[in-house]
């Protein structure tokens, strides 16, 4: 009597699929290539202080006139290099940043401006 194992993996069977022959051999998925994760020093955001975000304001001031129709990249590029040379700070997207100034501003203090305004005498569209 000879002793055999059993095999393991199913038996392959070839199907017709519209002219193509196929195998039943269930697939084996390759793993996904793994993608090198940047430095954790690229992933951390910059952070500015009360003082640093008051350059940065400054600075969008000084030089509002540059920020034109067409150059406005160039605008901004410039503000994060004078930034840099001022706080010592990389800030990766100062338009962005000037953005959440603007709406954390307007969150605060735009209903104490529209309550001034309305004893003035004077209404603020809304």
């Amino acid at each position: 009597m000879s002793s055999q194992t059993p095999s393991l993996s199913p038996a392959p069977t070839i199907l017709a699929s519209r002219g193509r022959a196929t195998s039943s051999l269930p697939q084996t998925q390759s793993p996904a290539p793994q993608s090198q994760s940047p430095a954790p020093a690229d992933n951390l955001r910059t952070r500015l202080n009360d003082e640093e975000k008051l350059h940065l304001v400054r600075l969008c001031i000084e030089y509002q006139a540059e920020h034109v129709k067409g150059k406005k990249g160039a605008f901004w590029q410039k503000i994060r290099m004078l930034l840099k040379e001022q706080i010592g700070k990389d800030l990766r997207d100062p338009h962005s940043t000037m953005r959440i100034l603007l709406q954390q501003f307007e969150v605060q203090r735009l209903p104490q401006i529209r309550q001034l305004k309305w004893s003035c005498g004077a209404r603020l569209s809304p």
